[in-house]
């Protein structure tokens, strides 16, 4: 046993974490520990004060993302790996943690009284949700795929509860169910593409072919030979394929509208954002990162990608009604952007856009889709509905006389998404269909500006029944009170939509 011990110990003070290490992930173990203390109040506090789970754990994101954008050991400056390798910071990480922790904390102020009106418990739903968070956070720090793997399938699980969560609804309870099987076939074609990819490149030599650094320097190796395996291609495209469930991209798009519409609306925003966004950005670690030797073959796949995303996601949506599935398949038409300027930066590597390099691009795009997606949810929360999973156009009828207010986050919300000018968001789709230029993507501009014009038509009909169609003259509305605090949040989220698109232009 002794000998045994000696043989290990060398190895394990190779990998031990350094206290470098830890300090590269405070803001993740932060997030962690948010979790686990807001467990600790439902378990000790009394009934009377379980009111404060929600404001703690507000309280604690606004402190961790204050800390994400300051300077300090968890934000370098430059492209470090820690934990023996494990993990890598090589993303703008100041704005990639800014969209989970601005997407939870929208989030959380949706659920509290979402989940109230419904007897749903806050507390639990604020712990599985801060869960999540964290491990997309650390997801998009990986630099192997155990930790990929690992980070992936805690955020996966976390979100089945969250989608599910209505137990008294069947509608969430099915759409819970979809999400665990389309989540569950995504996670196996990612493992089977990851055995694929140890195998063959270890077969090869590789020392350690589930690190990214290792499989990009010898995909590099054997490209420059015309020596890639089938085998290592096949991983490698059943890698992305499960991405692609992730992000939303088609063909692996089809649980999206059932799930999105059946999940509680709060989870709904959140699925669209921060989940899409770990999808999203995902795809750039692995395209720009260990599969960037292979660029020429994958760009022209990446390409096809984007363009059917983006018709089949908007095409579908001019078909629905219901609001939420409009806006669960216009998240598919946002993901075809994703990939656009993905096939972008493997096409045209170091491109920019207004002094911005695909990165940052994908990143503000996916803080704009943010804004977006919660002033819209915000309206659709404060609605009363009998059922959360039914939002027909029509419920939106009388909104600007019952609510100004409401109807103003509505229409700032969706102007966002549809790219209205002067938003955020159509600042940040500007900014794609520059790279696309850059690029000379012709045909994928092409497509981006289809979609575009497509997504104006059903954005604008549901403004149109909140805003412009006239209600019965004779018809009783009762107003809606909306508290302080969903105002404030309003006119904040607004004030980003405006304002941000002239941060972005000016501010670099």
């Amino acid at each position: 046993m002794i000998p045994f011990l000696a043989d290990i110990d060398p190895v394990f003070k190779a990998l031990a974490p350094r206290r470098a290490d830890w300090l590269t992930i405070l803001p993740e173990i932060a997030v962690a520990g948010l979790s686990l203390l807001c467990l600790l109040q439902a378990m000790f506090l009394p009934k009377a004060l379980r009111s404060l789970i929600p404001l703690s754990a507000r309280t604690g994101l606004v402190l961790v993302a204050l800390m994400a954008l300051t300077t300090g050991p968890w934000t370098p400056t430059n492209d470090i790996e820690s934990f023996a390798g494990l993990l890598r910071q090589n993303l703008p990480f100041g704005g990639v943690r800014l969209i989970f922790l601005l997407s939870a904390l929208l989030t959380s102020f949706l659920a509290e009284g979402f989940l109230r009106e419904r007897d749903a418990a806050v507390a639990d739903y604020h712990h599985v949700l801060l869960v999540v968070t964290a491990a997309f956070m650390l997801l998009v720090q990986s630099n192997h795929f155990v930790t990929f793997f690992l980070s992936l399938e805690t955020a996966a699980v976390g979100l089945y509860v969250l989608v599910g969560y209505l137990r008294r609804s069947d509608a969430s309870l099915e759409a819970g169910v979809k999400y665990l099987v389309a989540g569950g076939l995504s996670s196996a074609l990612l493992l089977m593409g990851m055995v694929l990819v140890y195998g063959s490149l270890g077969s090869a030599g590789v020392a350690d072919s589930l690190n990214f650094t290792q499989i990009g320097k010898a995909l590099a190796t054997q490209n420059a030979a015309h020596a890639v395996s089938p085998l290592t291609l096949a991983g490698i495209a059943l890698i992305l394929g499960g991405v692609a469930f992730k992000l939303g991209a088609f063909p692996f798009h089809a649980w999206i509208p059932d799930v999105y519409q059946g999940a509680p609306t709060p989870t709904t925003a959140f699925l669209g954002t921060a989940s899409k966004a770990a999808g999203a950005l995902t795809l750039i670690l692995l395209a720009t990162g260990p599969f960037a030797p292979l660029a020429v073959k994958l760009a022209p796949l990446l390409a096809v990608a984007a363009v059917t995303t983006l018709l089949v996601g908007n095409l579908a949506a001019l078909a629905t009604t219901d609001v939420k599935r409009t806006l669960a398949l216009s998240g598919v038409s946002h993901a075809g952007f994703i990939l656009a300027a993905v096939t972008a930066a493997l096409v045209l590597p170091g491109a920019t856009a207004f002094g911005y390099n695909v990165e940052q691009v994908v990143v503000i795009y996916l803080l704009a889709y943010v804004v977006g997606t919660f002033l819209t949810a915000q309206a659709l929360v404060s609605l009363p509905a009998v059922e959360d999973h039914r939002r027909p156009q029509l419920a939106l009828r009388g909104l600007l006389r019952r609510s100004p207010i409401l109807a103003s986050s509505l229409g700032f919300g969706i102007g966002s998404l549809a790219g209205v000018p002067p938003s955020v968001g159509f600042i940040a789709k500007l900014l794609i269909l520059t790279l696309l230029v850059a690029a000379k993507l012709w045909w994928v501009l092409g497509a981006a500006l289809i979609g575009v014009a497509i997504s104006i038509h059903y954005y604008f009909s549901i403004l149109r029944e909140a805003v412009v169609r006239p209600t019965e003259d004779n018809e009783e509305l009762a107003p809606l009170e909306v508290p302080f605090g969903t105002r404030f949040l309003i006119g904040a989220l607004t004030a980003a939509s405006i304002l941000g698109g002239l941060f972005v232009l000016f501010g670099n």
